[in-house]
């Protein structure tokens, strides 16, 4: 465990910053949070009451500043600091070195590569602290932006689990990816990073 106030370091791209939520990102954060749309391919349905957004800002984001992670981080467009989605990545099997990394941004911001571009910075920081062999990410079927994020990090396509996931009351197919340590690595190289 974390000591209780430990953060994740904030991370720049050319047109984001990515930063560890305040209780202060509630507010503006349910705004995007309780939009049907942005859940249709989430694990998590929509917020119905703001109370759902802060007990994700304060109980979900703690607990996970607390173990260590670099998860979930606050999407910020800059120069402006209020969030338009969410990103991370954190053990999904610590003892295989494998992470798994996950998304989401707000539908008036869809479109933009922001996705991709947050995400990239965010497998840099994990790639380089935490040293995983192996980061994965999980996509519903149908979620074709999803998929061309992946694509754009360089992710390989594993295969469909059938029926794997019971979410709101049906079974659901989910896509698997991963980019390893060295698949990484060179794409870090053939973009000069």
């Amino acid at each position: 465990m974390m000591p209780p106030d430990w953060r994740p370091p904030t991370l720049t791209t050319p047109r984001l910053a990515l930063r560890p939520f305040t209780d202060d990102d509630a507010r503006p954060l349910f705004e995007h949070a309780r939009n049907p749309n942005v859940t249709r391919f989430t694990l998590w349905d929509h917020h119905r009451t703001v109370g759902e957004t802060v007990a994700f800002v304060r109980d979900y984001a703690r607990l996970r500043y607390r173990e260590g992670m670099a998860e979930p981080y606050a999407i910020t467009v800059r120069p402006g600091t209020e969030p338009v989605g969410a990103c991370g990545c954190f053990w999904a099997a610590e003892p295989h070195q494998t992470m798994e990394l996950g998304y989401w941004v707000a539908e008036p911001f869809w479109g933009r590569g922001y996705a991709a571009e947050a995400s990239a910075a965010v497998l840099r920081h994990a790639f380089k602290s935490y040293q995983p062999e192996r980061m994965q990410a999980r996509v519903i079927a149908g979620n074709f932006a999803s998929v061309r994020v992946l694509e754009k990090l360089n992710f390989r396509y594993e295969g469909t689990l059938r029926a794997s996931l019971l979410r709101r009351s049906r079974f659901e197919d989910v896509m698997m990816f991963s980019l390893l340590r060295a698949e990484w690595a060179v794409g870090e190289l053939t973009r000069g990073a």
